[in-house]
């Protein structure tokens, strides 16, 4: 059997990497520091059913092979790249899945643990909705089973959705492995929900967290969390390129972060594409932020949109499937903007309501016409999913995105309308701190790194419209507020452009900006947050995240 083994590191000085290819991997030079490198290949026993895992090497005649190098401390980022389904035997798509996930599992099971500790104090502050969100993501996965095996051979949906549940078990059989290796305790199957659920679970929470009568009594609104992102889709004046940004918000407890390249060989004719590349976490079969390039042509960003309407959440069941499982299906099988919505908007689970930009790069050509559909954006509230064409509007230059509803139906029934008349222009689409610098400041973008100045931008001091609040700006930094300063807010950015993106490669920064002068944040002064494997403190540059590994 033939065995290539492919060194990767890290190029400490410029984090840069080679583009000399050898064979069917290409290398990367290694110079001062090559960083917990593990690579690994697991084939399939069909007589045996069951799994064997090699360590150590990466054989392109196995269902799945690659590799992840643990470069969180050294770079900001982890690094995961599996191909999958390009072995010597064909296998059922199932299977191929299954192996990917149980390939992922296996390699990064200890940031598994470690995120999971670090999650579960963010998103359990009251210990009595432990049991009902347990029943309800036992009844969601039940009910997803249930219709596989019911509709898989007439829907394409199903179909696919099996695919996903089936990388989900290996994903956890793949960290159980880890765990016996390691003689620890093995995750249960509700870690595993609950670590893709977290987006979902930023809403299915609190719906499901008992209410006090004082809290019960105080309407039928209620304050979310923290907006989760900011997003740029930038067209310059002539069309010679396109520019697309996007910024996470959340506690900095969740930067484990992990960039994930995956190469999945589908033999389903309705699937559009098995290749993706996309920030991520550890144990997510997702991005979560959300940041996108897919194979089919398509660019997914994403920015979440409270809803202060509590009274919506009534309609939660868990006969629906979670956004993130739809947002796995309309990335598997669209192969437009409109198919992605109309995929993503069937069994709408209400939970981790967002608005969702579609970019789909076939309708751009640079320099001469962007094309009706280049750009679809798509808004979900618990009942309700409206999607639109908002080409019309990239072509005047840019379309932006601050956790604030578009769609007038979107924004009224979530109760923006009633909070911009209690609170003010926070909750304005048009003038909010954000609505306001994105109008104000895109005209400067025009390449690469106007654009990351742009995400990372927060000037709170001095820039007006931010008003002395360092979140009132496009990344925002809530560890420096001079009143119950927390540590959460902006911690990432990721810009790709059109060439770029049709190749699947992005720049990537890990961490709250220190644009302007701002200091980088430490750990030191929120020691009592937990924050197990993390960097001390992050002071990363931007890095290039690409595909290393080429089919064989």
């Amino acid at each position: 059997m033939e065995k290539r083994r492919m060194a990767l590191c890290v190029l400490l000085s410029t984090l840069a990497v080679s583009t000399k290819s050898t064979d069917v991997f290409r290398r990367v030079n290694v110079k001062l520091q090559t960083y917990q490198l593990q690579e690994a290949t697991v084939h399939w026993d069909a007589a045996q059913k069951s799994v064997i895992l090699k360590e150590g090497l990466m054989e392109t005649e196995g269902e799945a092979y690659g590799y992840f190098n643990d470069t969180l401390l050294l770079s900001g980022w982890g690094i995961l790249e599996i191909n999958a389904g390009y072995g010597g035997i064909t296998q059922e798509d199932e299977t191929t899945f299954f192996l990917a996930g149980y390939l992922e599992g296996y390699l990064t099971a200890g940031q598994m643990f470690s995120h999971y500790s670090n999650m579960y104090p963010q998103l359990i502050k009251d210990e009595k909705v432990l049991e009902p969100l347990k029943n309800f993501l036992s009844k969601q996965d039940q009910w997803a089973r249930e219709q596989v095996k019911l509709r898989r051979n007439s829907d394409p949906l199903w179909r696919h959705m099996g695919l996903i549940l089936a990388q989900l078990d290996g994903l956890h059989a793949g960290a159980a492995l880890w765990a016996k290796s390691k003689h620890r305790e093995p995750l249960s199957a509700f870690t595993v929900q609950f670590l893709n659920g977290v987006g979902d679970l930023l809403d299915l929470v609190p719906a499901l967290t008992p209410r006090s009568n004082s809290s019960a009594g105080s309407g039928a609104f209620r304050m979310p969390g923290m907006g989760h992102c900011t997003a740029l889709i930038k067209v310059l004046p002539g069309f010679e390129n396109l520019l697309v940004g996007h910024s996470s918000w959340y506690t900095y407890a969740a930067t484990m972060r992990i960039y994930k390249h995956w190469d999945f060989k589908v033999s389903d004719t309705h699937v559009a594409t098995g290749k993706m590349s996309f920030s991520s976490y550890p144990g997510f079969l997702m991005s979560l932020d959300d940041f996108y390039l897919l194979g089919s042509g398509l660019l997914m960003t994403q920015t979440s949109i409270g809803v202060f309407n509590a009274s919506l959440f009534s309609q939660l069941s868990p006969h629906s499937l979670l956004a993130w499982q739809r947002v796995r299906l309309a990335n598997g099988l669209a192969h437009s903007g409109e198919e992605w919505a109309q995929v993503f908007s069937r069994y709408n689970s209400g939970t981790y309501n967002s608005q969702y930009m579609v970019v789909d790069l076939s309708r751009i050509s640079l320099s001469k016409s962007i094309r009706d559909g280049a750009l679809t954006v798509v808004e979900q509230i618990p009942g309700k999913v409206k999607h639109s064409d908002q080409t019309r509007a990239l072509r005047r230059g840019y379309w932006p995105s601050y956790n604030i509803p578009f769609h007038a139906e979107i924004y009224n029934l979530s109760g923006y309308s009633v909070m911009w008349k209690r609170y003010g222009e926070d909750f304005s689409y048009d003038l909010c701190p954000r609505a306001k610098i994105l109008r104000r400041d895109q005209a400067k973008v025009s390449d690469l790194s106007s654009l990351k100045r742009m995400m990372r931008y927060n000037n709170y001091k001095k820039d007006p419209y931010s008003k002395g609040h360092p979140c009132k700006t496009i990344c925002c930094r809530n560890d420096l507020r001079p009143r119950r300063p927390r540590p959460g807010g902006c911690y990432d950015t990721k810009v790709t452009d059109y060439q770029m993106a049709l190749q699947l490669v992005a720049e990537a920064i890990n961490g709250p900006t220190t644009q302007g002068g701002l200091r980088p944040f430490s750990w030191q002064s929120f020691n009592f947050t937990i924050h197990q494997g993390l960097p001390h403190t992050y002071n990363f540059p931007f890095i290039t995240m690409r595909p290393m590994l080429d089919k064989p």
